[in-house]
């Protein structure tokens, strides 16, 4: 099974080496693909003694020898089946470019032994007592981590309710178990402080994994999962399919955060529905956590599929904070051309003359979102792509957010060729320079897409925020994301209701999710919290919801919709989307998948319409949406599409998050 193709390969194993070396299923390879003038490392998962009828290449064993658990293999093959995508292209997601060479260090002689070392910063408090929820909540979880197959349960807790407090008991008695924990977060930015946490408390060394480490610090990571020393792996969405962990307990937190799908390449697969097949085949326990699960996780728990375990208060004896509203149309007549309105920006002068902090969130990047032709009215587009470029000062040009082409700004409008012209609409980089002019002594950090890009960038920011060095940090949706500020008091978003109207039956789920857990930054250590919400249409139901942070009560108001439609968590959905370099081609592409799947009466399919954006980096897209009442009547429409013969590129997403 060598990566990025489409089919398992059949090669023989020479005489000599059959009975030198015991090659079995999960053995690491060398085999030779085609014209290749290099070898690929490949992965064995069937050994026969039938000779097959057309001649095969030899392979050659890694000098390694290394042979991949059976759990490590079936889950590779599992993802292959479940998501439609061939077995062989999840090893390009699964296995990291330098693995063969990694392998290879296996079997070189080792440079001294590395022991870890606990090292508390002064910075860092000992973990508080558990609360009597936390207490009550560890009692419902700690006979789960004994038994066999599946065990899962969804922790429900508010923000600040101290979630992690109760996952640090629940590791330390899964350590104790022999059982191995694997901690899964959705955003690098959070690995660094929930590394010093655990790492702290169990006085145990936490190994992490994503895409931002260094070579060093992700080869000796992979070294340890390899020799199976590693018993607690921290990580993003890929830390799921490292082999050699083995875990007993999986903590997926924030589990309600779109970071836990993958959306390109194939295979698109979910770290829920992983993590639930990995504890079938291996007897683990899935804990999800969150303040506003995902609605799937909420209804598997309320049908009883999933143990729901609650903390309904805050750790510290602090109430939730006081959300305000303001409405934007009334304030728009005082002054149109501020982004704050007097009320945030009096709040923020206050709290800062007072020695706190306060997040900023606006969750659009760039300084104006549209440039617009004063002569012809024309709004100036990306010509690869139907969508309006965005002004961004800091590149000094317009940018296309899809293809990332750049862009003059003074370039003539396309329609007309005229060269005068006005911005239309206020990013974050206009935000800040208003924030610079307006609020005395403030200091200010950035923390969007523009300036993360750098490794360890993220972390820099956060910890310099965290030490005070920032009063104010200005930031999109990843500023909302499980991050501990005690000295955050005020909290203003000064578009609540950014993308609300976008044509997604999810919109409403994830408005209420980004201001709910951006929220609960506020007022975490002391009372008098505060958080401002700005909006143009404060009649909004998700608003009613957020007001006083009723997640409940938003469930049931939102399941009560999605049941009368059949959208998830009421069926299972297939997004296919058609992309080629003419419509001719798309539109062909199109009639060929009505005509395969018209007669299926197992289905309910919409489309084909135009993609949200229609044409990306040049390519026409269309869209089906299609719903079953099981997956394995999904997957058998998608293998169906999949094996049309096209002049169009067809892509699947089983289970999508995101319709756009």
């Amino acid at each position: 099974m060598p990566g990025g193709l489409d089919d398992v390969l059949t090669y023989g194993v020479p005489s000599e080496m059959a009975s030198n070396c015991n090659i079995k299923r999960g053995s690491a390879v060398w085999v030779s693909v085609g014209r290749r003038r290099s070898l690929s490392l490949a992965l064995v998962t069937k050994v026969h003694d039938v000779k097959p009828a057309f001649a095969v290449k030899p392979l050659q064993i890694h000098p390694s020898c290394y042979c991949f658990d059976e759990s490590f293999v079936d889950l590779v093959e599992w993802c292959g089946r479940f998501y439609c995508s061939g077995s062989n292209r999840c090893l390009d997601l699964f296995w990291p470019v330098s693995l063969a060479k990694w392998l290879t260090g296996l079997v070189e002689a080792p440079k001294g032994n590395r022991k870890f070392k606990s090292k508390i910063p002064a910075t860092l408090e000992a973990p508080p007592p558990l609360t009597v929820e936390q207490k009550n909540a560890l009692e419902q979880l700690l006979p789960m981590l004994d038994g066999e197959g599946f065990r899962g349960a969804l922790l429900h807790g508010v923000t600040g309710s101290g979630k992690t407090r109760v996952y640090l008991d629940l590791v330390e008695a899964c350590l104790a178990k022999g059982r191995n924990v694997l901690i899964l977060v959705p955003e690098i930015a959070l690995t660094p402080q929930t590394q010093e946490r655990f790492q702290c408390y169990l006085h145990t060394e936490v190994h992490t994994l994503h895409s931002n480490l260094s070579e060093v610090t992700r080869r000796n990571t992979w070294m340890s999962l390899l020799k199976g020393s590693a018993r607690v792996l921290l990580g993003t969405r890929s830390a799921l399919l490292a082999p050699g962990l083995e875990p007993g307990l999986i903590i997926i937190d924030e589990e309600h955060d779109s970071s836990y799908k993958q959306h390109d390449p194939s295979p698109r697969y979910h770290c829920r529905e992983v993590a639930f097949h990995l504890a079938h085949r291996r007897g683990a326990l899935v804990l999800l956590g969150s303040a506003t699960p995902s609605l799937e996780s909420w209804e598997y728990a309320k049908r009883g599929n999933l143990r729901l375990v609650q903390l309904k208060e805050r750790a510290r004896p602090v109430p939730m904070p006081k959300v305000e509203i303001i409405d934007l149309r009334k304030e728009a007549k005082q002054d149109s051309n501020l982004m704050l309105s007097p009320k945030l920006r009096e709040a923020l002068c206050d709290v800062i003359a007072q020695g706190h902090q306060a997040i900023v969130l606006h969750n659009r990047r760039g300084f104006s979102t549209s440039r617009v032709c004063t002569q012809c009215g024309d709004i100036l587009e990306c010509t690869d792509c139907k969508i309006p470029v965005v002004y961004h000062k800091q590149h000094n040009g317009l940018l296309c957010h899809y293809c990332g082409k750049l862009y003059p700004v003074k370039m003539p409008c396309p329609k007309c060729h005229a060269s005068q012209f006005l911005f239309e609409g206020g990013g974050i980089e206009k935000l800040e320079q208003e924030l610079q002019e307006w609020i005395p002594g403030a200091r200010i950090v950035r923390m969007d897409r523009d300036t993360v890009q750098g490794v360890g960038s993220a972390e820099k920011i956060l910890t310099a925020f965290r030490a005070g060095e920032h009063n104010i940090l200005l930031g999109t949706q990843m500023v909302a994301k499980g991050h501990d500020f005690p000295n955050v008091q005020l909290v203003g978003v000064v578009a609540a209701d950014t993308g609300s109207s976008l044509p997604d039956f999810r919109t409403s789920e994830r408005m209420f999710q980004l201001l709910t857990q951006v929220a609960g930054r506020a007022g975490r250590k002391q009372e008098g919290g505060r958080v401002i919400l700005q909006t143009w249409n404060p009649t909004d139901q998700v608003f009613r919801f957020a007001l006083k942070h009723d997640y409940e009560r938003f469930a049931e108001w939102e399941l009560a919709q999605r049941a009368e439609l059949k959208y998830p968590p009421y069926s299972r959905m297939l997004s296919v989307e058609v992309e080629g370099s003419t419509l001719e081609d798309v539109d062909a592409t199109c009639a060929q998948i009505i005509q395969t799947l018209q007669a299926n009466s197992a289905i309910s399919m919409q489309g084909p319409v135009d993609a949200f954006v229609a044409r990306i980096r040049k390519l026409h897209r269309k869209q089906f949406l299609i719903k079953a009442a099981t997956p394995t009547v999904l997957r058998k429409a998608c293998n169906e599409i999949l094996a049309l013969k096209s002049r169009a590129n067809i892509k699947a997403d089983i289970d999508p998050i995101a319709l756009l």
